[in-house]
């Protein structure tokens, strides 16, 4: 079990390597043994991070990567200014990925709710989630990492380091999507298709996964507001990509979203 000394040179670490766009060669210290350990990392990481919160990332975890009795979800927050609206691009935004570490894009469903949640303590259901005031949109994140192998050293890592989340595009609004079918997407990395699905391709579908989140963010006393949004989870699978590369989500019938990836470093720089 680390230190609560420990865990604060953790989050220092990472958010310096995050800062300054560089990546590390590992883990800055002990694995989190769990997920209440990296959530604790991930506060003091927050509490050092200068911007404003604008909503959360949504991760599943597969059942031979979590504890028994471990919800099968993780959350990580999405910033301010790594957030874009597409509809404000002129071209496709830009979004910073960690050259030398981790990087990849995958295409979402979006909830935005349009409500201020009460305090709850916890017990959030699928359906309670489902009848929030909200609005689901379509969106790219971009899954980026200082630290190279943080999917292989399992969900305490991600979930310490932000969620493994560096920037969330949003597109449009998917309003009265036809007869409730579900919405298929398309994920294209410089116009090669790198993978297709549904919202079925989400354990327990999105809302299962936003009650999820929301328990979460319940029992660590964070504040949910309106406007705030919920990236749900990889819908075409977690797709690798590079600098200067060029990402498209399409809804099949519908409205698309883009974005190009650049090294962190240089988006710093200027």
């Amino acid at each position: 079990m680390s230190t609560p000394a420990a865990e604060e040179v953790v989050a220092a670490e990472l958010v310096a390597a995050r800062r300054e766009g560089r990546s590390l060669t590992r883990f800055p210290g002990v694995v989190p043994a769990s997920m209440a350990e990296a959530y604790q990392i991930q506060e003091l990481a927050m509490s050092r991070w200068q911007d404003s919160l604008v909503g959360w990332k949504i991760g599943y975890i597969p059942a031979d990567r979590r504890t028994a009795g471990d919800p099968d979800r993780l959350v990580g927050p999405i910033w301010r200014q790594q957030y874009h609206l597409s509809e404000e691009q002129v071209s496709a935004a830009e979004v910073g990925i960690f050259a030398s570490g981790f990087a990849a894009v995958e295409a979402e469903l979006v909830i935005r709710l349009g409500q201020h949640l009460p305090a709850h303590g916890g017990g959030w259901t699928a359906q309670e989630a489902a009848d929030l005031e909200q609005h689901l949109l379509v969106g790219v994140e971009v899954a980026s990492s200082p630290i190279p192998e943080i999917n292989s050293l399992g969900p305490t890592v991600i979930a310490a380091d932000f969620g493994n989340n560096n920037g969330l595009v949003l597109g449009s609004v998917l309003a009265n999507w036809p007869s409730g079918a579900p919405v298929q997407l398309a994920c294209y990395v410089d116009g090669e298709l790198m993978g297709e699905g549904s919202v079925e391709n989400l354990p327990g579908g999105i809302h299962h996964g936003l009650a999820t989140a929301l328990n979460i963010l319940a029992s660590r006393g964070q504040p949910v507001r309106a406007g705030m949004v919920f990236a749900t989870g990889a819908i075409t699978g977690i797709h690798p990509i590079r600098p200067g590369q060029h990402c498209r989500v399409e809804v099949r019938g519908g409205p698309s979203v883009e974005l190009r990836t650049v090294d962190a470093r240089t988006l710093l720089r200027s």
